[in-house]
């Protein structure tokens, strides 16, 4: 605490003090005035008569001289006092910053100055009076005042010293401060009063001779000697009333100490006091609590032991440096290390105390900050970083790119980008769900880290798709040879996996640098210092293209496999972009059509069924094969949508069938995205309603893929669909990799047998015999069997003789309208029944 607001208690101890010391001698005075006037009563009463005069005289200069030489000491202290607290005013002026403290200091200087003046009146008044009481006081009054003018003189000096520069000016011009001329004139003053005591008892001797003539005013006397005891008497009242009024101040005082002190103990955030030298003098409960210590134990520590290690330099020289400049204050976030050895964040505001007397010191206040600096890297982590996978996200990996794609010199190796996208991820989220998604991409974020090498770098870029960079010169075996095991990550991610869910990825590779032989062709230019190609930015944005494209161009041919960029890459990724556009435009227009093609019983030729199959002729790209806008529709999740306008126009023509009579049941192709979705049952169910059409006779035929991704679900699945009454048919059968453990567990109905083996019934034995061994297979699990593809009556009748059920193909009708079908069929069935014949 700052001891400079108690220097005017201490000047007002000393001259209490001062007084005080006197009151001995006020006491002897009274003493001598009673045995005077006591011996003047019984031994000289006869002489009181005559002296009476005299002795009244006596009495009326010792009175008013006791009376002026207290005073004049009074007013000297006060004087004194003045001068004291002026000076400690100038104390402030080089603290204060703004006009408004200055002027308010100035202000405060020139009270005291006025009381000083007005106790210099006060003394040369009592001067003059004392002047008067006769020759002895006025020869010491003499002596007093040359010396008081000289205090005064000298004591103006210190004054207009210390209004310049403070204090400090006013020690440098007297470190004494006047105190030797000060105490001469009062030792004068003191002198002029043993002068009056001296002159007062002479005449008393003087009276006390002629008492015997003064005997008629001895009650006079008497009753002045009164008068004077009393007086005494009041002053004593006066002593001990200051004494309890000086104890009253003192509790106060110590009152506010402790204010301060709980305040400091209680306070919710760290304060402490260290020396310039950075020890620990104090330090409050909360301080220590917040580095896990006692207060005992941060006693007389050095600051700098719980400072982390890459701070502490920066904390010795800033304390050491603070005394010396011009800031008396400053605040950092530091890192410490509590006494467990955790680490934790504050913020310090340390301030340079200077109290008046006393040590300079610290005063800190400490504020933990961890949580919110755990929260500001946090943000700062999520701004480059994907927190799902703890990879790279998008933003950080194309600043690196570009950074990577700008020209440095003697740099010729270019670089290779490898954009990849899950296979089927849509499937999996909505199969599965967004947790299960989430943790199969921090699995597979893992695994990736691991597999990052050197100066490699791999980022997510979406959610379902990474990009991995690599410093490789174009077309370099080594970069084929990573995207392969980069491949491989992703199977092993799947296999080893909490969820054990198999997944691949489409990997599309783009090169930039100079190139090389004949792959000069295929470069993706990179920026020059010279402008006259592309900039980072357009480079890398260009890079980013040519990649996807050929990601596209992988999935487009199965998915689970690697493709490199090539000269007519950009025109089938801009062909495909337009047939994006063109499917969001047709399902808008609504430009699909249903086109319906037969399908017979190969023994007595009755038409079963008709498959449905979807045609799309858009208004912007013309007729478009399904082998074209199938694939692009399931990778962009928009068959889902497709299929089920498909299927409910389908139904919607079917119904018209069976309201006439005729009971022609309708295949439906499911694709795998449509089938597993979530909701798929229910969309059944609520097309079955809308159309109104039989159940029984609505067949879905879906693709070995479906068991392959989650044979359990499937199977489930089709359970669903088939207590509502339709059936399940296995189509493309023999391409994929069925197997007979595997159509054991499959609740299907029938399968399709693809059209690959009707073609070459009629030159390869070994087909003829896997077609039969097919068939009896099916018999055995009392499956139905549909053979696609069949154009010749060679084919048909191989079949025929094999025993095969039912039969589709451009020989027995090809994909019309569904007026067009039903006619074709209804119309002319003498050629079909004698080719089944």
């Amino acid at each position: 605490m700052d001891t400079s607001a108690t220097q005017p208690d201490s000047a007002r101890k000393r001259v209490f003090s001062f007084l005080t010391s006197l009151y001995p001698l006020r006491y002897g005075v009274a003493a001598i005035i009673l045995a005077t006037v006591g011996y003047s009563l019984f031994e000289f009463l006869p002489l009181i008569r005559h002296d009476l005069s005299l002795m009244h005289d006596a009495y009326t200069v010792d009175v008013r001289g006791i009376r002026l030489e207290s005073d004049l000491e009074l007013a000297i202290q006060q004087d004194r006092r003045s001068f004291t607290r002026a000076l400690l005013a100038t104390s402030k002026l080089p603290t204060a910053k703004t006009f408004a403290e200055k002027d308010s200091v100035k202000k405060d200087f020139a009270e005291h100055i006025r009381y000083l003046r007005s106790h210099d009146a006060a003394i040369a008044a009592i001067e003059s009076s004392l002047s008067q009481l006769g020759e002895g006081p006025r020869s010491y009054q003499q002596q007093f005042h040359p010396l008081w003018e000289q205090y005064k003189t000298d004591r103006d000096k210190l004054l207009e010293a210390a209004l310049r520069g403070g204090p400090d000016e006013a020690y440098r011009v007297d470190s004494g401060l006047g105190t030797h001329v000060f105490l001469s004139a009062q030792r004068s003053a003191q002198d002029a009063e043993v002068a009056l005591e001296a002159s007062v008892a002479a005449k008393i001797r003087d009276a006390s001779k002629a008492l015997s003539n003064a005997e008629s005013e001895l009650l006079t006397v008497v009753f002045i000697k009164l008068i004077v005891v009393s007086l005494l008497i009041w002053m004593d009242w006066k002593r001990v009333r200051a004494e309890r009024q000086l104890r009253s101040t003192t509790r106060e005082l110590r009152a506010t100490e402790d204010s301060f002190q709980r305040a400091f103990d209680s306070a919710v955030v760290g304060m402490g006091i260290f020396s310039l030298d950075g020890t620990v003098k104090s330090v409050n409960p909360m301080g220590a609590k917040m580095l896990g210590y006692e207060v005992s134990e941060l006693i007389g520590t050095k600051v700098k032991s719980i400072m982390a290690p890459e701070y502490r330099e920066a904390h010795i020289q800033q304390i050491a440096t603070l005394p010396y400049g011009p800031e008396t204050s400053y605040v950092a976030e530091r890192r410490v290390i509590r006494k467990d050895g955790t680490a934790a964040w504050v913020r310090n505001s340390v301030t340079l105390m200077r109290p008046e007397g006393g040590e300079a010191h610290y005063f800190s206040i400490s504020e933990e900050i961890t949580l919110q600096k755990e929260a500001h890297d946090r943000l700062a982590y999520l701004a480059n970083y994907d927190p799902v996978t703890n990879l790279p996200n998008r933003r950080f990996f194309e600043e690196q790119l570009v950074t990577a794609l700008k020209p440095a010199a003697g740099q010729s190796n270019g670089v290779a980008l490898l954009y990849l996208e899950i296979d089927s991820f849509d499937f999996l989220k909505g199969t599965f769900g967004r947790a299960v998604a989430d943790e199969i991409l921090g699995e597979l974020g893992a695994h990736l880290k691991a597999f990052q090498q050197g100066t490699e770098l791999i980022a997510r870029m979406d959610d379902q798709v990474f990009g991995m960079l690599v410093n490789a010169a174009p077309y370099d075996e080594a970069t084929l040879v990573r995207a392969g095991e980069l491949r491989g990550i992703f199977h092993r991610a799947g296999e080893t996996g909490k969820h054990r869910i198999p997944i691949s990825a489409s990997i599309g590779i783009a090169y930039s640098g100079e190139p090389s032989g004949d792959s000069g062709k295929h470069r993706i230019d990179r920026p020059r210092a010279d402008g006259n190609t592309e900039t980072a930015a357009a480079a890398a944005d260009t890079l980013m293209k040519y990649a996807r494209a050929a990601m596209f161009e992988a999935r487009s041919r199965g998915g689970d496999s690697i493709f490199l960029a090539d000269p007519a890459l950009q025109e089938r990724a801009a062909q495909r972009h337009r047939i994006e556009s063109a499917l969001l435009r047709g399902l808008r227009q609504d430009e699909f059509r249903v086109v319906f093609q037969p399908q017979f019983k190969v023994s007595t030729g009755k038409l079963v069924r008709f498959e449905a199959l979807c045609r799309w002729n858009s208004s912007e790209l013309g007729p478009i094969p399904p082998d074209r806008f199938i694939p692009i529709a399931e990778q962009t999740g928009l068959i889902s949508e497709i299929g089920r306008r498909i299927m409910h126009e389908a139904l919607r023509q079917a119904k018209t069938w069976t309201d006439s009579g005729r009971r022609i049941g309708v295949a439906v192709n499911i694709s795998p995205m449509q089938f597993m979705r979530p909701d798929f049952t229910h969309t059944i169910t609520e097309v079955l309603a809308l159309t109104q059409f039989p159940p029984e006779l609505l067949e879905l035929e879906i693709t070995e893929g479906i068991f392959i991704r989650d044979l359990n679900l499937a199977v489930a699945r089709i359970r669903e669909l088939q207590r509502l009454g339709l059936s399940i048919a296995l189509d493309d059968f023999g391409t994929g990799y069925s197997s007979l453990s595997y159509l054991q567990r499959m609740p299907i109905d029938a399968v399709k047998l693809d059209r690959s083996f009707v073609s070459d019934l009629t030159t390869d034995a070994g087909t003829v015999s896997m077609v039969r061994s097919v068939l009896a297979m099916a018999e055995a699990l009392n499956l139905r069997v549909v053979t696609e593809g069949v154009e010749t009556e060679e084919q048909l009748d191989i079949l025929r003789a094999l025993g095969c059920e039912e039969a589709q193909g451009y020989l027995l009708g090809r994909p019309e309208s569904s007026e067009m079908a039903l006619r074709r069929v209804l119309d002319s069935p003498i050629p079909i029944v004698r080719v089944l014949a």
